[in-house]
């Protein structure tokens, strides 16, 4: 896995960015953006909303060259499409999450499993994984080790598993599962089913967090969300799912200080101890 490389769901280590990687658009050539969008009921109550995104390139001197859109199109269920309308993002989380606290013993006893935010693919944030003092450096997030794992229950369509941990603790961070070929749904004209499997995992509906690409976030819990790409993810893959918490991250970037400051003081007290042996032997 080349983690540098990685577009979308990867994590900001020192600030604990809970999104996505950037969209590879060329800002400084192109003109005013002009989008359009339209929302559409449809007879099964299911939402479909398209939009269009339109931009004129131009040269260095301001000519225009060419004209570039975008069109991208989601289909929502009724219920789904109410919870985005009521209000989406970290009010729906934590909405989600009073109501799941709420159930109690009520959803123990019809046999339902309330959402859990605190784990993803069974690895849970905050604890050291299996193998994580094993973990190796990451090129490009300095706060961050990694190691490669096997979830006790495997994704279809999914190859490599990655869980990234604080350098010093080795505590969990970010959990990615990676597949090499776009996992494609099973049903035409429905929305991705692993879009839909994430939203009953969790509880929340998931965002479309770009207009260009097939990206989704899901925000399960105050400072902590998952994303999906379902292609176009990466340079070695093409479907990333990521899960991450913010809190974690800033463990990380708070040990990462800690390990330069120690490295210093050490490489401080090895020069002392140098400049006194040669003081003796001269």
């Amino acid at each position: 896995m080349n983690p540098n490389a990685m577009k979308y769901g990867m994590i900001a280590a020192m600030a604990g960015l809970a999104g996505c990687g950037e969209v590879n658009a060329n800002e400084q050539n192109t003109g005013a953006l002009n989008t359009k969008e339209t929302v559409v009921t449809n007879s099964d109550g299911s939402v479909t909303t398209t939009k269009r995104e339109e931009r004129e390139i131009k040269d260095d001197d301001g000519n225009v060259i060419g004209h570039e859109s975008s069109v991208y199109t989601e289909t929502v269920s009724a219920d789904v499409a109410a919870a985005r309308k009521s209000g989406d993002g970290a009010k729906a989380a934590a909405a989600k999450e009073a109501g799941a606290e709420g159930k109690g013993e009520a959803a123990a006893k019809e046999g339902e499993k309330a959402p859990v935010a605190d784990s993803f693919l069974g690895l849970k944030f905050g604890e050291v994984p299996a193998g994580a003092e094993g973990a190796k450096d990451v090129p490009g997030e300095p706060a961050l080790k990694m190691v490669k794992f096997e979830p006790a229950k495997k994704l279809a369509g999914f190859d490599d598993y990655y869980a990234f941990v604080t350098p010093k603790s080795h505590k969990l961070v970010k959990v990615c599962a990676c597949a090499k070929n776009e996992v494609e749904s099973n049903v035409f004209g429905r929305r991705h089913y692993l879009v839909e499997a994430l939203e009953k995992r969790y509880g929340v509906p998931a965002r479309l967090a770009s207009w260009i690409r097939p990206l989704y976030v899901l925000d399960i819990a105050p400072r902590r969300g998952v994303s999906i790409c379902l292609s176009d993810a990466a340079s070695d893959y093409e479907t990333v799912i990521t899960a991450w918490d913010d809190d974690a991250a800033r463990t990380a970037a708070s040990e990462l200080r800690e390990l330069r400051d120690e490295s210093y003081r050490k490489a401080i007290e090895e020069r002392n101890s140098s400049v006194d042996s040669a003081a003796e032997a001269f």
